[in-house]
């Protein structure tokens, strides 16, 4: 799977704070620590200027085709982004349509930074990065880590504000509250699908009030962290009891037991359930954090996000889709461990 990131005379235009760890492609400038937006701008070389331009019919020698007076033919109901970097070079970017407004890498950030309260001579940048040969930006603002329990297991989740936008006429403007780290155009898809708060505006000439709505859409700093952190708690409560057959409860109410079960369907069944187990008791899940219904719950994701048989492809795109069966099979690992109580 393809990180995207656009490579220019031979650099990753991607910048990541080192605290977070290195990407897994490996590729960019590490920071030594969190980026204020000038540095990281700077560092992934995304503070290039985006221009709307006219679109003109050229031959296959990129001559200007000319009307019978001499006039270039013009493209009345399209339009097209140019991309100017810093060192003057230009390089298109795609055919827009004639409502779509621009909206610099620059001009998004700064607005992130102020929906969590920051500003831009604030150090919070955790990564910053160019895909698709500069038709898209994405960057992540790390809003520190919520924990769960301070008082008890202390498990903390960590928790970013992604930015991303396109300057190609598909990829709309959106900033989401998420867990996941972006460091790539796949992470960045996985950030959106899966986040708790996630907020979109078009190119389009109302673009600036809808944004001025963001920050009471995504409530950051009060509502999202108080849910997930509520609902985190809930299930860290529930106490799993072997010898009540708690772990058997949820694991059959999450794979059920099928009526016309086949042998091999069992035997599948009972190495999903054996696998599970084994994850539950290591160290990030109850070796860590105790015999209790938030580590039983991360288990079951632990389990289909990583480790059930099925390409890497396959996994990615099941624990990105909001609607997806491994979705689904999260929220029944959910409810089970909660009808507990």
């Amino acid at each position: 799977m393809s990180h995207e990131i656009e490579i220019k005379n031979g650099t990753a235009r991607f910048a990541y704070a080192v605290t977070g760890g290195a990407p897994w492609h490996k590729l960019g400038t590490p920071m030594k620590g969190l980026g204020t937006l000038d540095e990281m701008l700077a560092a992934a070389q995304a503070d290039y200027t985006v221009h709307l331009t006219k679109v003109a019919a050229v031959n296959e020698d990129g001559e200007l085709i000319r009307d019978i007076n001499g006039d270039p033919i013009i493209i009345e109901d399209s339009q097209a982004t140019i991309r100017e970097d810093i060192d003057g070079s230009m390089a298109g970017l795609a055919t827009v349509g004639n409502k779509y407004t621009i909206k610099q890498n620059r001009e998004l950030a700064e607005r992130a930074l102020a929906v969590v309260g920051a500003t831009k001579g604030d150090a919070v940048i955790d990564t910053a990065g160019v895909l698709y040969d500069g038709r898209q930006f994405f960057m992540t603002i790390d809003l520190g880590p919520l924990v769960i329990d301070p008082v008890g297991v202390n498990d903390k989740i960590d928790r970013y504000l992604v930015l991303s936008c396109g300057h190609d006429g598909k990829v709309p403007i959106r900033y989401a509250n998420t867990d996941i780290r972006a460091v790539c155009n796949n992470t960045v898809r996985m950030g959106l699908s899966t986040a708790t708060r996630l907020f979109t505006a078009r190119h389009t000439k109302n673009v600036d009030s809808v944004l001025d709505d963001a920050q009471t859409v995504l409530e950051i700093s009060t509502e999202w962290a108080k849910g997930f952190k509520e609902q985190a708690e809930r299930m860290l409560s529930v106490q799993i009891v072997r010898e009540a057959g708690h772990i058997d409860k949820v694991l059959n109410q999450v794979f059920p037991i099928k009526a016309d079960e086949t042998e091999r369907q069992k035997n599948n069944r009972d190495q999903i359930n054996t696998l599970i187990r084994g994850i539950y008791v290591n160290d990030r899940n109850a070796g860590g954090f105790g015999n209790n219904g938030w580590a039983l719950f991360n288990a079951i994701g632990e389990y289909l996000d990583h480790h059930r048989e099925a390409d890497n492809k396959d996994k990615a795109i099941a624990s990105m889709e909001d609607n997806s069966w491994v979705t689904r099979k999260k929220i029944d690992a959910h409810m089970a461990v909660l009808s507990l109580v």
